[in-house]
């Protein structure tokens, strides 16, 4: 059987194409690499998201294993993966091309692991870090907290609130699933500090978006 590894928001929201082919989860794994909040998303207004990084740069997180039905091709997993990440879900034209996305300098691999957890194949997203200011180890957590904070903020649009596409709903879903790195408190932290230190996240969206007249 073939598994897709879910650490992001992949967790609660992996798609209509993936659980169409959705047999059960394995919980509580731990993703063999390390993730940070180090990718500005421009499906999400730039709001940042979790991405693989350097051994430095982060923690391994935890996530789930989302395991296929027994009929379902690898290609068709990729497939199915690929578009979901893409926004493209149902376009049957758009197939994942390992050899050319490996030549685009912004480039969305699906990379594998193999025989783990009673798998054949485990496939995961592997996008590249483009807020380089999260990877500079010379930056405090307090400093980097704040940029993000200020990017979640700044991704508060009227099209990212109304479909929760937001950087502090993608936040507060991830915290929500378990998954925290080393900058989640410091991040959460920022946010709420930034709206006068309201208790929770939900309500901090909900006054900036009230500020934005949203």
């Amino acid at each position: 059987m073939i598994g897709i590894l879910a650490y992001g928001s992949l967790i609660t929201h992996p798609g209509p194409e993936i659980e169409s082919v959705l047999d059960h989860m394995i919980p509580d794994v731990l993703t063999p690499f390390p993730v940070e909040y180090a990718r500005r998303s421009q499906s999400r207004a730039g709001a940042p998201t979790l991405v693989p990084v350097p051994f430095d740069c982060g923690t391994p997180v935890k996530a789930v294993v989302l395991v296929l039905k027994k009929y379902t091709r690898r290609k068709k997993a990729q497939n199915f993966l690929y578009r979901r990440e893409i926004h493209r879900e149902g376009d049957l034209k758009v197939i994942y091309d390992d050899e050319a996305q490996r030549k685009k300098r912004d480039a969305l691999v699906i990379e594998s692991i193999k025989n783990r957890f009673g798998l054949s194949v485990i496939y995961y997203t592997a996008l590249k870090p483009t807020f380089t200011e999260i990877l500079d180890v010379k930056r405090t957590l307090e400093e980097k907290a704040e940029l993000l904070a200020r990017a979640a903020m700044d991704s508060l649009t009227p099209e990212t609130y109304a479909k929760g596409m937001d950087g502090i709903q993608y936040l507060a879903d991830n915290i929500e699933a378990g998954v925290v790195t080393a900058l989640t408190g410091p991040y959460a932290q920022a946010i709420l500090e930034k709206e006068g230190n309201v208790p929770n996240l939900d309500q901090a969206r909900r006054f900036i978006a009230k500020q934005k007249g949203i």
